[in-house]
């Protein structure tokens, strides 16, 4: 019993002594314990008496810059003349300038009728939103063209829609169009008148003054022979020289106007006659690869391959300071690729818009005419002194026999 009543004395003991610890006042734990709890208290205070009072005026200055923000783009709206639309993420009307409601008669606010002028566009109003999307979108709307510039404003969780009326533009381009085409259809015509007087002249300087002037020189010369007609020789033989050398010079004038010995020749047998000549009178080296081409090509296509070899070997004779060129005709049953190059000091080449190439003469533009009115093609490699590359290409509409013509190479 006594040992019993001593154990319950010394567990009471200990609990006392536990007591003690944990509620003395400097205890770990109670402290640790109490400044949590305070904590805890700063926390809640700050929260319902800081932070909560700023987040509702945050709240308020938001709607009230959001709020003003509209009302100023309304009135920017008010003020252009181009119609503005305002939409929510619904697609639903939520405003309209003045202008839009002039444009736009059927169109009011809080109806839905957007959806008639977008019918044909097809994009996810919500997200476009909400990414502060802008598209440019174009589409013709009751007879006339618009570009439309969308752009979502998240934080107004509406959109803008910015009608730009491009219909005197596009009928511009459109009148442009038929211009160039008009001046290229008045160009071709040109040409072609031009081709045809070549024609007539080349005929006549041919046909009747080369043969009157081989006539007066066959007369002197029997006249010289039966009669003494009071010309000593020095001056008989300046009148034969004279003669000879106007009989070349009409000869030259006949061939630059038109070639007329393609028909007799053919084009691969002028162009080699051609190109020799230039090397002859210039010094400068040509390597020229021409195949005998069948006779039976377009005539208006081998003059115009005839005129873009001519102008570009005048070209290499004025400005390439080249020491030697190439010409060479590539043909196969389905094109005919002409290639002119030089290792001259070469140019850097300008081209428009309309990728028309251009310089300080109309030569380049007119080889570039002339081969696109075929459909063809035509472009120049070059740059400051890497020499020039000519480069045109011919969409054949029948193809060549390849039995009539081979590759005969020649190197001068």
């Amino acid at each position: 019993m006594i040992k019993y009543s001593l154990i319950l004395l010394q567990e009471i003991h200990e609990i006392k002594d536990f007591e003690d610890f944990i509620f003395y006042l400097y205890n770990p734990i109670l402290v640790s314990a109490l400044i949590f709890l305070v904590l805890v208290f700063i926390i809640i205070l700050s929260y319902r008496y800081i932070y909560n009072p700023l987040l509702i005026r945050h709240k308020s200055e938001k709607e009230k810059f959001e709020l003003k923000t509209a009302r100023l783009l309304v009135l920017f709206s008010e003020l252009d003349p181009n119609p503005i639309i305002r939409i929510n993420s619904h697609g639903k009307i939520v405003g309209l300038n003045k202008a839009a409601k002039e444009k736009f008669e059927d169109i009011e606010v809080d109806s839905k009728r957007i959806k008639v002028l977008l019918k044909d566009i097809n994009f996810d109003l919500k997200k476009s939103i909400r990414n502060n999307s802008s598209l440019i979108l174009t589409k013709e709307i009751r007879g006339k063209t618009y570009e439309i510039n969308f752009h979502g404003i998240s934080y107004l969780r509406m959109a803008q829609l910015y009608f730009l009326d491009v219909s005197e533009r596009i009928e511009y381009e459109k009148q442009m169009r038929t211009y160039q085409k008009l001046l290229k259809d008045s160009s071709a015509h040109l040409n072609e008148v031009l081709e045809n007087e070549r024609r007539k002249i080349s005929g006549l300087l041919h046909d009747s003054i080369g043969q009157n002037l081989l006539l007066v020189k066959m007369n002197i010369m029997n006249y010289r022979k039966n009669q003494n007609n009071g010309l000593d020789g020095e001056e008989f033989d300046r009148t034969i020289d004279l003669l000879e050398s106007t009989i070349t010079e009409v000869k030259d004038v006949t061939r630059n106007l038109r070639p007329l010995n393609i028909e007799q020749l053919g084009l691969g047998m002028v162009l080699k006659m051609m190109c020799a000549k230039v090397s002859r009178e210039t010094g400068i080296k040509a390597n020229i690869q021409i195949p005998e081409i069948a006779k039976d090509l377009d005539q208006e296509l081998e003059i115009c391959i005839y005129r873009l070899v001519q102008e570009a070997l005048n070209n290499i004779i004025r400005h390439s300071k080249a020491n030697k060129f190439a010409v060479d005709l590539l043909a196969d049953d389905r094109a005919i690729n002409v290639i002119i190059s030089d290792d001259g000091i070469g140019f850097k080449p300008k081209q428009l818009m309309n990728e028309k190439y251009f310089s300080e003469g109309m030569g380049i533009l007119n080889m570039q005419e002339r081969v696109e009115r075929l459909n063809g093609t035509f472009h120049i490699d070059s740059d400051f002194n890497n020499g020039t590359t000519i480069i045109s290409q011919f969409k054949l509409d029948k193809p060549i026999d390849e039995t009539k013509y081979e590759d005969k190479g020649s190197d001068r």
